[in-house]
């Protein structure tokens, strides 16, 4: 099933784009129906303006269901629709292909997005962070038992390639003299390449910690591994073809987390707010 996600994300992506193009361009030498072309250009653009504004705009969080972008490409299908009936066969084929569309992108928002079965045992609130091992940009391994002097926070990220995972690390950056003075460091995982990881440290000029989860060891050992989680074709760009489930954890200077996100969706992130209210209540760094 992951690996018909991997392939389908990618997919669905390049549709939109050709598809787009496809459809303005007929509109733009005025290709008869051109209603059908105007309506399976909303009907695809819409979703496509989504993704461009996750990868141009980043935030590490959308509503479940972005009902604007559901509406306007319902609303394309819905004029495909209506010209069928007055071109026939002319109009047949561009009505079918909006459909399609719309179908994918309900798929997109309502099985490609959500995370099944998520609830680690190990991860429960009040349970000890279990003992693991990373590996630092310069190949040195560490133990997740170094992150008991003081309150972490831990960020399992999914790689560069995801623009809400990279803005969540950006909105960490921006928290980040908030969160030091708390006396929490913060920490972020990942299994990508290290010169990944490297590339990404490199645009934040502060002290965050990045760490490799080699062959997501940690991952598959607190049970947030994601088999084939990275987009199919990525890997050619050096991404490996498992990542792993977006997960935020806090913990005490004991050890013991005091919070955990284990997300059913990779488009919804915890607030920065509510991470900092928590570390601000008494008690929680002890």
């Amino acid at each position: 099933m992951n690996l018909l996600k991997s392939v389908f994300i990618s997919a669905f992506v390049t549709w939109l784009t050709l598809l787009s193009l496809y459809a303005f361009s007929r509109l733009a030498l005025g290709t008869e129906p051109l209603l059908s072309w105007l309506g399976l250009a909303l009907t695809a653009f819409a979703p496509l303006v989504f993704f461009l504004k996750a990868f141009l705009f980043k935030s590490p969080r959308t509503p479940r269901h972005p009902v604007e972008y559901s509406v306007l490409s319902g609303l394309g299908l819905a004029i495909t629709m209506a010209t069928s009936f007055r071109y026939g066969q002319a109009a047949g084929e561009i009505h079918i292909w909006a459909g399609v569309t719309l179908l994918a992108w309900l798929a997109y928002l309502r099985w490609y997005s959500v995370f099944r079965s998520r609830d680690a045992e190990s991860l429960r609130v009040g349970a000890k962070l279990p003992d693991f091992q990373l590996e630092t940009l310069d190949g040195h391994t560490v133990s997740s038992e170094s992150f008991m002097a003081k309150p972490h926070l831990l960020l399992f990220y999914r790689g560069n390639w995801c623009p809400f995972c990279t803005a969540q690390i950006e909105e960490l950056a921006q928290t980040y003299q908030r969160l030091e003075k708390m006396g929490v460091s913060v920490v972020l995982i990942s299994s990508q390449p290290i010169s990944k990881n490297q590339a990404l440290a490199a645009r934040f000029d502060i002290s965050m910690t990045f760490l490799r989860d080699r062959e997501n060891a940690a991952a598959k050992q607190l049970g947030i591994e994601h088999s084939w989680g990275t987009p199919m074709g990525l890997q050619i760009l050096g991404y490996e073809s498992d990542s792993v489930m977006p997960t935020l954890i806090v913990t005490n200077a004991q050890g013991q987390i005091v919070f955990s996100d284990q997300t059913d969706n990779y488009r919804v992130r915890p607030e920065p707010d509510t991470i900092a209210a928590l570390l601000s209540t008494p008690g929680s760094e002890n």
